[in-house]
């Protein structure tokens, strides 16, 4: 494993990293814990923050292709569509709906990461040094 190339990476790609990373912890803690309670609340507000700041960092990386999004990015539009609509089902008391769209959130940022492993990819050399 080796960081240099994150480090060699762009601004936009670092930060898109770490908040990544930053809400796949915040995500996994979510859902383990105890719903409803104020710990649940909380730390599932700062995942929302984080998840809009990967959804939103996004949008400023194509490299995959360069000068153009990929397929993935339909991903981040899902996510901002997703998060506001969890938050509404929960304020309507609709509880299974809110838990059901926060656990597919989070599996589309299970599946993003998925893709960030293949052969090519930043994530794939940092990590498999290929």
């Amino acid at each position: 494993m080796s960081l240099a190339p994150i480090l060699a990476s762009s601004a936009a790609i670092q930060f898109h990293l770490a908040a990544a990373v930053l809400a796949l912890g915040l995500g996994s803690a979510v859902l383990v814990m105890r719903k409803g309670t104020l710990a649940h609340r909380w730390i599932g507000w700062a995942w929302i923050g984080v998840m809009l700041a990967v959804a939103l960092s996004s949008f400023a990386i194509t490299s995959i292709w360069p000068g153009h999004y990929s397929p993935i990015h339909i991903l981040s539009i899902i996510t901002l569509i997703s998060l506001p609509a969890a938050v509404w089902l929960r304020r309507r008391g609709q509880i299974k709906a809110h838990a059901i769209t926060m656990v597919s959130t989070f599996s589309g940022l299970l599946i993003a990461g998925v893709f960030t492993l293949a052969p090519g990819r930043l994530l794939h050399a940092a990590i498999f040094g290929l």
